[in-house]
């Protein structure tokens, strides 16, 4: 991530940290990287967030000398650049706008470099952004210098693309550790075949302990993906694009590893029409699997776990199939411990299939479940049917149902009141809503307390007429059933403006109660005060 040229030298600087006074907290290293780990963030290393956990991270640090060592070692945790190790070093210079490494560079400035670099735990190597000007030559300079791994302590590595106009893909072996634990390669082409064959082959070699493998993209080989079935401390491994390679020797391998909870695999245009042999996968837990149905059967009636508590099928039309029966064996063999499950319909071109309710009817019978997505289907929805999954799973925190236009049958708003009811520990829903004849919002008194947490609401449907009146209607009768929601969004863009105004006018909604409160507590203090 680009830093300014001087907030490097920051980190490490003593002056100005305010040790006025002495509090208990500050001499307790467990409460001080608890505060820090609670700043840090640890979602997409590009994200807004992250800039900003940051910068609040630089903030704490400048507080107290205590805070110093905590702060520093998250800020430098995660990076998607070389560019503020680079900065430490002094003769990485800027020639004509482009950074070059240039001159000698001494003991001393490699031990500062390293004392930073050894901090880093999460890279992401990827095209610096425009306005950051690195020649490739310095990467060529810096493997020339560097006789050991250019971060010794990296945990995580991720190759988003490895098919970028004027980026260095090969500059991915500077990051090559046996600290590696996961490695995730985007973007792939028949090109880089070699190049993730010779990183798979290297981190082996080198005594890699891998716990997870994601390679996304099409063109690698049965020998490339075979190098990834060799690493026995493996617990995820994601293969996508590359059905051709997909072989049964492939899958037995993997399903002999011993420490495997975690599998997706795509069989797009593998050349594989049915599994009869045993595949092992003795302890997986989650499995993401694309393929016709017929071959996601055969697969399942031959992998022996006991414990699988999260499946995703995506499979083209098939409207031969029997699914319910599909879903019922399912259903059966895994109602203990089955958690999540999503049905998906991928293929470009085909008109969505329309399931029943009779169809899904088997998965009423998993209490436990907490996940529920239906993508890519048309069905019949209304309040009835809402109200029976809401029933059938009390634990359910996502539940996203499938996309249907306007005019055709969906449930009303009150569904809506049916989920706020009936599935408290709901966080993320997406539903088609039938927004038309919409009923007056009648007030009943202030939102139920305690307040439905839901997060955020998708709403899968288009095409009804609407008004500002509409629009009043509905954010009141949605800010009454989830008064805390964070996001009332539109699904891929439709309507995109109508609910974005409804979302507006909720969060307005939300400001008023803020408010509210604000002045209660005041009065309540005002009067606490007259008494004494």
């Amino acid at each position: 991530m680009q830093e300014s040229e001087s907030q490097e030298s920051l980190y490490s600087d003593e002056d100005g940290f305010n040790d006025s006074a002495e509090f208990l907290v500050h001499s307790n290293p467990d409460i001080l990287e608890e505060i820090c780990e609670y700043i840090a963030h640890e979602g997409d290393l590009d994200s807004e967030e992250m800039a900003s956990s940051r910068s609040d991270l630089f903030a704490v640090m400048m507080t107290c000398r205590a805070f110093v060592e905590p702060a520093v070692s998250r800020l430098w945790r995660s990076l998607d650049s070389l560019y503020p190790l680079l900065k430490l070093l002094p003769a990485f210079v800027q020639v004509d706008g482009t950074y070059v490494l240039r001159g000698h560079i001494s003991a001393e400035d490699w031990e500062r470099f390293d004392l930073y670099a050894s901090r880093v735990r999460k890279f992401s190597y990827a095209r610096d952004p425009p306005d950051l000007d690195i020649a490739m030559h310095v990467y060529f300079r810096l493997a020339l210098m560097r006789s050991k791994p250019m971060l010794p302590s990296l945990r995580q590595l991720f190759c988003p693309s490895t098919s970028q106009d004027n980026f260095l893909v090969s500059g991915i072996f500077l990051f090559l550790s046996s600290s590696l634990q996961r490695i995730e390669i985007g973007d792939i082409s028949p090109m880089e075949d070699k190049l993730c064959g010779t990183v798979l082959h290297t981190l082996s070699s080198e005594g890699a302990q891998l716990e997870k493998i994601a390679l996304r993209g099409h063109g690698l080989t049965k020998d490339t993906l075979g190098l990834a079935a060799k690493f026995q401390s493996l617990r995820e491994l994601e293969v996508i694009g590359m059905g051709p390679s997909l072989t049964m020797e492939f899958l037995e391998e993997i399903g002999a590893l011993p420490w495997l909870v975690e599998l997706a695999l795509d069989f797009t245009d593998s050349t594989l029409t049915t599994v009869e042999r045993d595949l092992g996968m003795k302890d997986l837990k989650g499995f993401m699997v694309h393929a016709p149905f017929r071959f996601i059967q055969a697969m399942m009636s031959h992998i022996s776990t006991q414990h699988l508590e999260a499946i995703i099928f995506v499979s083209p039309n098939d409207a031969l199939f029997d699914k319910k029966q599909f879903l019922e064996e399912i259903a059966t063999r895994w109602k203990d411990t089955l958690l999540r499950i999503a049905v998906v319909h991928h293929q470009a071109g085909e008109e969505p299939e329309e399931l029943t309710v009779d169809t899904l009817s088997p998965l009423i019978g998993l209490p436990r479940l907490t996940y529920f997505r239906l993508e890519g289907y048309t069905m019949q929805l209304d309040d009835e049917t809402i109200a029976v999954f809401a029933r059938a799973w009390p634990q359910l925190h996502t539940l996203l149902l499938p996309f249907i236009g306007g005019g055709q049958p969906r449930p009303t708003i009150n569904a809506l009141r049916l989920l706020s009811l009936l599935s408290p520990k709901l966080r993320n829903l997406r539903i088609p809503l039938d927004t038309r004849d919409l009923p007056p919002f009648v007030s009943s008194g202030s939102p139920q307390e305690p307040a439905h947490m839901l997060h955020t609401l998708t709403i899968a449907t288009a095409d009804d007429p609407w008004e500002l009146r509409t629009l009043l209607h509905l954010a009141r009768h949605i800010d009454y059933c989830f008064p805390d929601v964070d996001s009332v969004l539109a699904h891929e863009n439709h309507d995109e403006d109508k609910w974005l105004q409804v979302h507006e006018m909720i969060q307005m909604y939300q400001a008023v109660r803020q408010e509210e409160r604000g002045f209660e507590r005041e009065r309540m203090i005002r009067e606490e005060y007259d008494l004494l």
